[in-house]
């Protein structure tokens, strides 16, 4: 019972591994070597810079400007002229800019949900992978206790065959029981390594990493109504991206809009020019620029009811997003607490079928049972220990589940 308690509980005893691996370690690993979550970090990071870019136009723009030419006429001496100075212009009214600078916000707060979708599906396969080594380490472990099980058993029936009082189909039959348990515990093992591998590849390990001793925090109890994990759902990444694109969308309007208004700006410049270098003679200019389109053919209109209609399905698409992250949050969340429910069946299953097995037993050692009964409640005893360690993988993996629904 030991070691079905550890299974619950998420851990395992100290063996002969010299490292130890905490599932926030795991955590960091993952997200610094996955290359998923490397692209993802990266493209946040371009639409950051592009918010920067867009926010310059809101400032002066200062160039420097320098030119040189030497030019000569038939029957003159060729001659040598200079031109340098500089030219600064600022945006006086210019609605496009300020839309601008909003849709590459909107940009880079989708990319932080995507960035956040992609770390939750790789931290929840992480979580996955941790409780799945776990249950193979103690797959193989129950596989173990039966061989030495099986082994017993066949050792007590052969002496009992010998001594005329037991028949040779039960012999016969205990061992393909111990045969078969010996294959199930090669199977066992080669699921371990299947799983330590794929461990290593999510951590970009190489794969023949020897597999780390892990620690996984045990899986808490859930509780009795939704609601207390509905304020998560706000920052929900599919909701967060979902208002994103509506304001993309209310952005795309605005500059699909300033196409119709006047745009102003003002400029100014100061420049040396003649044919000495360096000149001594300037000259320096101030003015504005105003602009206003007149005709485009249609375009302007057409872009503008384009911009209202997409508005309109992004605002569609953001109640239906949060109409899916609620009820697959709940969902969720009454999965994790079926499978906390199973886990208390399974335990109790395991019980009592532990009992039956040790009374029935000494009833087939005291020739108070059949052979035949005393197999059916052995086969079902290991049956119930496997089933516990399938419960408690499920009820981590479920935990799991909720976790990544809520936007964890």
């Amino acid at each position: 019972m030991r070691m079905l308690t550890c299974l619950l509980l998420l851990a395992v005893l100290p063996a002969a591994a010299a490292e130890t691996l905490t599932l926030e370690e795991a955590r960091k690993a993952l997200l610094a070597a996955n290359p998923q979550a490397q692209a993802a970090a990266g493209d946040l990071e371009t639409a950051r810079l592009r918010v920067t870019a867009a926010r310059a136009g809101l400032y002066p723009s200062l160039s420097a400007s320098a030119s040189y030419t030497r030019s000569g006429t038939q029957g003159y001496e060729p001659g040598d002229s200079y031109s340098y100075g500089f030219n600064g212009s600022q945006p006086l009214f210019s609605p496009s800019v300020p839309a601008s600078v909003r849709s590459a916000s909107a940009a880079h707060r989708a990319a932080r949900a995507a960035y956040d979708r992609t770390a939750s599906r790789l931290v929840y396969e992480l979580k996955a992978a941790f409780a799945d080594l776990l249950n193979a380490g103690e797959s193989v472990k129950l596989s173990e206790e039966t061989l030495k099980r099986r082994g017993e058993n066949l050792e007590l029936i052969r002496l009992k065959y010998e001594a005329g009082r037991e028949n040779k189909a039960a012999l016969l039959e205990t061992e393909a029981a111990l045969k078969t348990a010996q294959w199930q515990h090669e199977r066992y093992r080669k699921n371990q390594r299947q799983l330590a591998r794929r461990l290593n590849r999510l951590l970009g390990r190489p794969p023949q990493t020897p597999a780390p001793e892990l620690r996984l925090p045990a899986t808490p109890e859930p509780p009795e109504d939704f609601s207390v994990f509905e304020g998560r759902l706000r920052e929900h990444y599919a909701l967060r991206a979902a208002r994103a694109a509506a304001d993309s969308s209310r952005a795309a309007l605005d500059t699909a809009g300033s196409a119709v208004l006047p745009e102003a700006s003002a400029n100014g410049s100061y420049r040396w020019s003649g044919t000495d270098w360096p000149e001594k003679r300037s000259g320096w200019s101030l003015g504005a620029s105003l602009s206003l389109p007149l005709f485009a053919g249609g375009r302007l209109s057409a872009n503008l009811n384009a911009a209202r209609s997409s508005l309109s399905s992004s605002e569609a698409g953001l109640k239906n997003a949060s109409d899916e992250v609620y009820l697959n949050a709940e969902d969720s969340f009454l999965a994790w607490r079926e499978a906390r429910a199973y886990l208390d069946v399974a335990k109790s299953s395991l019980d009592a079928a532990q009992a039956r097995a040790w009374l029935v037993r000494k009833q087939y050692l005291a020739g108070q049972a059949s052979y035949f009964e005393w197999r059916n409640v052995e086969e079902q005893f290991i049956a119930e220990q496997n089933q516990y360690l399938s419960a408690g993988r499920g009820l981590a993996v479920s935990h799991a589940a909720f976790a990544q629904a809520i936007g964890e």
